[in-house]
């Protein structure tokens, strides 16, 4: 296509040559009067005349259309040079890929030929000059603008830019992509947008008025930008807002009235339109999110620029490359764009309900593959959890089965509150997005792993919380068809990963119950989230009072809430977020983990005081489920002699005595928690048999793990003093004010004894003026294992043979571990083997069995004769009476197996040897006092912790109560009798008993009294004969049971702070059970 001149209008000053062909010399004025004088009327599309013959003709067209008035195309280019000037002035605030170079043709045209003939054809004179340049012609220097670096325009002297002809300005708005020519931009700008470059054209017409340019040229210059500037509105209250950028275009535009050009419009920073409204208790916790998607201005029929994205960023000037290589960061705010809310794949777990714990959008149960219900992980990104509570995400999810052309698809559809244009949270605008995912076959998860949190609530302070994920040997399989998940947590702190056997586990510790967890594979990558429900918050107002019984074989609590005692309530606090089949879950949950249910369920009560430190991480740090756990063993699985089962706890390992009353007052303070409890009263007791180090040390523990406990929990911990005898006391104590308060006895002129696993703690008592009267109280290492279990250890084939127990399960099992075991078994079978009493009672080796048991227990009851008669002569006990006996403990069940029928009670003939003991002990008359057994065997420690009813005096004194020595002894050199207090200070080198007397004449009572009584199923040692002990027998035994003590006395030796003193007469009697023992098992 040829574009031809059209021809002249009739008055036209122009004259054409007189011959064609002929070059005519003109005044530069000419083509000015040639575009005035065309006779052009375009029926259609208006072009521009580009048949001007000079290399300047588009700078010399745009100068004489917006100069001139007449000419043809005045409007179509007025209208692309505000075009391109709005695009300059909005370059930052749209973020437009406009830049500058500048051409010095004065320099330029010594190396370069065509920039020599553009200097030698420049516009001359420059009669529409807006400035001028010294000592050069202003067309000398001029500035190209690239749009992504394709030229698109240039500076002008006499029209400050000029577009290119058919520039290619791809992305702006205003750029006509058919005509390829800029339009007008008014359409396309916003209030502020039009703001902004109004006060910005006003800063370019005042800049001409520092430039000496043609008058009349930038008269005409002023009117063209007024004129702009009218169009677009008025905004007084604009401010001048520019950029800081001081070369925003690449290089300085600062030639004459250029300068205005150099910095654009800077936005003021205005509210995000696109701002993540979070869930109203998020709110201030983490940085605003800002939802970066083109799709907003559809969605909410918007322009781009009206979306305000971050400070005086839009969504149209906004290049989301610009954040993604980081050429832009803001700080204090995140981003993200729409598309990665979600993962890229859909994983599912190929079973129905196989996340009982988790949230997951009502029509789940809709999801089929394969015919098969199934299990979705959530697919969506986790920082969403750090902005909605998963109740609010969950009402904003929804799932869409779909069937799609290559099978079931799942459309997954996120509606987002966001600030909206008017920026009101109140009333947030929705934004929706939505993935369609293939349901595919190869993302189903075949297993599920065992995953746990603990507890399950939460109080405004409550920061300790774990978590428990166990797969089986999922991980470990070399079949690609084997597949589960692991796991991450957010904010996890020490997560504890490790491997045993096949199987894999992870311990996690959390400030905060998690409100979700992200599931990985092998390799880490993501699968998606199982979305947790936010447990109900707890709000703690009340108290509890709990009392703690730390026993050598079993641990007991007991509550008062405001006067409503019982035994802790053991309730699950357990999440079980996945479904798997008990017989994995609950064994890992009792291995590695918090037991979900104590043992037996019917009274879980007392525990076993054992630990378990299996895959422990570092047991010095002495991390309550991390290092060490509250084992609740059964009789299948227990095996004590295993590397992380450690029991004896309450005299041996320190750390691991702290362990596990550290894990036991965690649990305590969950369940107060969870049953809105705010403060706990730690009554606690112990033995009087503890030294003045071990009571210093227990105290001290239970100080420092409940301070670091009401740091974690939130829940007031006020854990006794020492010297507090409310909430500190002896066993003994305990014992005798559950027996008055509890059980309603009257505890005048009565012994009660506390009979446990190690110890047995007595308490004597009389009348006061106004209250139950103390009058001696002692702890005796004397106690269940002493009198029973030590005799199955020394005969293991008599538990085989009578008991039906599997050999093997007793193999190697010595000492402490031995009788953990033993206890639990008791505990579980007691009552069956107790059933089986009358039909051994025959058996010569049940009945040993049965006088080692009846030999023990009256050796305690004569050492309790000892001390009436010891305290009567000192004026302590007013009575030349013997007492009946109140008995609990855990090991005061074995007294039921000294009875015809398994029971024993006030019709026991057992009872008559116990008063006939204490009798001949005391020297009092025996007036047949009967022994009571507790109706709560083992819950009277913890539960007297917790009474207060029954007023009891003599309590106190602060300093221990003196052993009777109850046989004679020597101490450092210094001889000490039966009848003498045994107070031991400072180093003790020496602690003998040379020569047992009060012993051998207990042994000879006991048997004296068995053949007298005739008691049923009770026989004397089978060497008694004539009264007496034969002989040999006798000298034999007493030279074993010598050697025996003396074995036990040379560890009696240090700092008496140290030393637990037991009475040389408890000593005495040990010694002749073990040789008695040893002898029954023949050995």
């Amino acid at each position: 296509m040829f574009l031809l001149l059209p021809k002249l209008k009739s008055d036209s000053d122009v004259r054409p040559s007189d011959k064609a062909g002929k070059w005519d010399a003109q005044a530069f004025k000419t083509f000015d009067d040639v575009a005035s004088s065309l006779d052009y009327k375009s029926p259609g599309q208006v072009k521009s005349v580009s048949s001007v013959p000079t290399i300047w003709a588009r700078p010399l067209s745009m100068e004489m259309a917006l100069h001139n008035k007449a000419y043809p195309i005045h409007r179509q280019m007025i209208e692309q040079w505000q075009g391109m000037l709005a695009a300059i002035a909005l370059a930052e605030v749209r973020r437009f890929p406009l830049a500058a170079q500048l051409l010095e043709l004065g320099e330029l045209r010594h190396r370069d030929p065509f920039a020599r003939s553009l200097y030698e054809l420049l516009p001359n004179p420059p009669s529409q000059a807006l400035y001028f340049l010294e000592g050069k012609n202003p067309w000398q220097d001029i500035y190209v603008f690239l749009w992504d670096g394709k030229p698109v325009g240039m500076s002008s002297p006499s029209t400050i830019v000029v577009p290119s002809e058919e520039g290619w300005w791809e992305t702006l708005p205003w750029w006509n992509r058919t005509t390829r020519g800029l339009e007008a931009p008014h359409s396309y700008l916003n209030a502020s947008e039009k703001a902004l470059l109004w006060r910005w054209l006003e800063n370019l017409n005042n800049e001409l008025n520092g430039y000496s340019g043609q008058k009349n040229a930038q008269d005409r210059m002023r009117g063209l930008l007024q004129e702009f500037r009218d169009s677009l509105g008025s905004y007084p209250g604009q401010t001048l807002s520019l950029s800081s950028n001081p070369q925003f275009f690449g290089v300085p535009l600062n030639r004459g009235v250029l300068n205005a050009l150099n910095r654009p419009v800077k936005a003021e920073p205005k509210e995000s339109s696109v701002r993540l409204i979070a869930s109203e208790s998020k709110k201030g916790r983490v940085p605003d999110l800002l939802i970066i998607d083109p799709e907003i201005a559809r969605s909410w029929d918007r322009s781009p620029q009206d979306i305000w994205i971050y400070q005086d960023q839009t969504l149209a000037s906004l290049d989301i490359r610009d954040l993604l290589d980081k050429k832009i960061l803001w700080k204090e705010i995140r981003w993200i764009q729409s598309e990665d809310l979600f993962t890229p794949e859909f994983y599912f777990i190929d079973q129905d309900d196989a996340l009982p714990g988790a949230f997951l959008p009502d029509n789940t149960h809709l999801l089929i593959f394969k015919g098969q219900e199934l299990t979705p992980l959530l697919p969506i990104n986790p920082i969403l959890l750090d902005y909605f509570t998963p109740e609010d995400l969950m009402r904003r999810l929804q799932f869409t089965p779909l069937n799609g052309k290559d099978g079931p698809v799942l459309r997954v559809s996120l509606d987002l509150p966001l600030s909206g244009i008017k920026n009101d949270e109140r009333n947030p605008e929705n934004f929706r997005i939505f993935k369609d995912y293939p349901i595919k076959e190869e993302n189903a998860l075949t297993q599920v792993p065992v995953l746990e949190i603990w507890p399950n609530f939460r109080t405004e302070s409550w920061k300790e919380y774990y978590a428990f994920y166990y797969d089986l040997d999922v991980l470990a399989s070399a079949n690609p068809a084997d597949k589960t998940f692991q796991i991450s947590l957010p904010e996890a702190k020490e997560p504890h990963i490790f491997q045993e056997g096949k199987g894999s586990y992870q311990l996690t510790r959390l400030e905060n119950f998690p409100p979700f967890i992200a599931c990985q594979d092998r390799s880490r990558n993501s699968l998606g989230l199982i979305l947790l429900k936010t447990p109900a918050t707890v709000f703690p107002e009340s108290s509890w009072k709990v009392g703690v019984d730390f026993g050598t074989s079993f641990t007991n609590v007991y509550i008062n809430r405001k006067g409503d005692i019982g035994p802790l309530p053991l309730e699950s606090l357990h999440l079980k977020v996945t479904e798997v089949q008990a017989d994995t879950r609950l064994p890992a949950l009792f291995e590695y983990f918090v037991p979900e249910n104590f043992i037996p369920p019917e009274k879980p009560l007392p525990l076993s005081s054992v630990l378990t430190t299996r895959k422990s991480n570092n047991v010095t740090k002495e991390r309550p489920i991390y290092d060490g756990r509250i084992y609740i063993p059964d009789r299948a699985r227990f095996n004590p002699l295993e590397g992380w089962i450690e029991t004896d706890l309450k005299w041996t390992n320190i750390t691991l005595n702290r362990l596990f009353l550290k894990h036991l007052a965690l649990h305590i303070t969950a369940l107060a928690a969870k049953n809105g409890i705010q403060q706990i009263q730690w009554s606690l007791s112990y033995p009087s048999a503890f030294s003045r180090a071990d009571k210093t040390r227990y105290a001290r523990n239970w100080k420092d793990l409940t301070a670091e406990l009401q740091t974690k929990t939130g829940v007031t911990q006020i854990s006794p003093e020492q010297d507090n005898l409310n909430y500190f006391r002896t066993e003994s104590l305990a014992t005798a004010q559950y027996f008055a308060d509890r059980e309603g006895l009257n505890l005048v002129n009565t012994t009660c004894i506390d009979m446990g696993g190690g110890t047995s703690d007595i308490s004597i008592w009389e009348d006061g003026n106004d209250r139950f009267q103390l009058v001696h109280q002692c702890s005796v290492q004397l106690a269940g294992r002493h009198l029973f279990s030590q005799f199955l250890e020394l005969n293991p084939r008599f538990l085989v043979e009578k008991f039906e127990i599997d050999a093997k399960e007793w193999q190697g099992l010595k000492e402490g571990n031995f009788h953990a075991k033993l206890d639990v078994l008791l505990r579980l079978e007691s009552e069956n083997w107790l059933k089986k009493r009358d039909f051994l009672e025959e058996d010569p080796e049940f009945q040993g069995l049965l006088r080692l048991m009846a030999i023990g227990t009256a050796g305690l009851y004569y050492y309790v004769g000892i001390l009436l008669q010891v305290l009567y002569a000192r004026e302590k006990y007013s009575r030349n009476e013997i007492t009946p006996v109140y008995i609990g403990g855990n090991g005061s069940r074995l007294l039921n197996w000294l009875a015809v029928g398994g029971r024993f009670d006030r019709h026991a003939e057992v009872n008559e040897l116990f008063s006939r003991m204490m009798s001949e002990a005391s020297g009092f008359p025996d007036t047949n006092e009967i022994s009571y057994i507790s109706e709560r065997p083992k819950d009277e420690v913890a539960c007297g912790l917790v009474l207060d009813r029954t007023p009891l005096g003599g309590l106190t004194s602060k300093k221990p109560e003196p052993v009777i020595a109850g046989e004679d002894c020597v101490v450092n050199g210094q001889p000490i009798e039966w009848k003498d207090y045994l107070e031991l200070e400072g180093d003790i080198k020496g602690f003998d008993i040379p020569r047992l007397t009060e012993i051998p004449q207990f042994l000879n009572e006991f048997n004296s009294a068995v053949k007298e009584l005739d008691i049923q199923g009770l026989k004397p040692l089978p060497a008694f004969k004539n009264g007496e002990l034969e002989s040999s027998y006798k000298d034999r035994l007493w030279r074993e049971v010598q050697k025996e003590l003396r074995t036990n006395l040379i560890q009696i030796r240090g700092d008496s702070e140290n030393i637990r003193i037991e009475p040389p007469f408890i000593l005495g009697l040990k010694a002749l059970l073990r040789v008695l023992g040893k002898e029954w098992a023949g050995k």
